[in-house]
């Protein structure tokens, strides 16, 4: 009789532990580049959208929290899903997590009905990548929320650093692999009216990243840089490092 209910127990649980993974229903197990996962804390990524000022449609993955939200950038030629693992930590410690598919990357391709893509771009182009955190802001303000962090990783990082340096709003942005200059963005110029707290992380071996980040960490009033070895450029670091956790530490602080 024992081993009878045990058995009935272990089926218990193996069939609710299968009815907890959600599949997205095109026959992919969630969690695919779209973000269409469950996060830890059984809060469900949704896929949102806003126009910007000068007409694209910027997509993006929210994870609901707290007041508190964070904006992540990735880098050229990758998507909102290179946050994917960070933005569900993000949110496991109660932050709201927004990542966006800058323009003319992943799903962020249409301006006033025109497919555009970052391969067309001039550096004024990139530059504008601006309009799209702004208008990201204005989203998430009318969602209830206000825009505590923005984290971005290589052009991303460059657009991170002179949103806040144009928006004192931000209080704290992380700063992956930064160049002195990514396609005509240059955050030096602006970076001493970042009132923001800073953390700059690069790689060794990403020597421009690395030297470019020294350099805005001496230029920024309330900065600190973290050198890290071996671990690749942008968003590419989190792999086989702390980073994550060690980033969500630093936001919390």
């Amino acid at each position: 009789m024992k081993k009878a209910f045990l058995a009935f127990v272990l089926v218990a649980l193996a069939f609710s532990g299968c009815a907890a993974i959600k599949n997205t229903g095109n026959g992919n197990i969630a969690g695919d580049e779209n973000g269409l996962n469950v996060a830890g804390g059984g809060i469900e990524m949704e896929k949102v959208e806003f126009k910007t000022e000068d007409g694209f449609t910027i997509k993006g993955n929210l994870l609901r929290g707290n007041e508190k939200a964070v904006v992540m950038l990735h880098q050229l030629n990758l998507n909102k899903a290179s946050y994917s693992s960070f933005a569900r930590k993000l949110n496991d410690a109660n932050f709201t997590a927004l990542a966006i598919d800058l323009r003319g990357h992943g799903e962020s391709l249409d301006q006033n009905g025109v497919k555009k893509t970052w391969q067309s771009f001039s550096d004024n182009d990139f530059r504008n990548m601006a309009k799209d955190v702004k208008a990201a802001e204005k989203f998430l303000k009318q969602e209830g929320f206000s825009v505590y962090g923005v984290v971005g990783a290589s052009i991303g990082a460059n657009t991170a650093a002179n949103y806040a340096a144009e928006n004192q709003g931000v209080k704290k942005i992380i700063l992956l692999s930064p160049g002195l200059d990514f396609r005509g963005i240059q955050p030096e110029k602006n970076a001493e009216n970042i009132k923001a707290k800073a953390l700059i992380v690069a790689s060794g071996e990403d020597s421009y990243s690395f030297g470019s980040g020294k350099s805005l960490a001496a230029k920024i009033p309330d900065a600190e840089f973290k050198g890290l070895r071996n671990s690749g450029h942008g968003t590419n670091m989190f792999a086989g490092t702390f980073l994550e956790n060690d980033l969500i530490e630093w936001l919390q602080k």
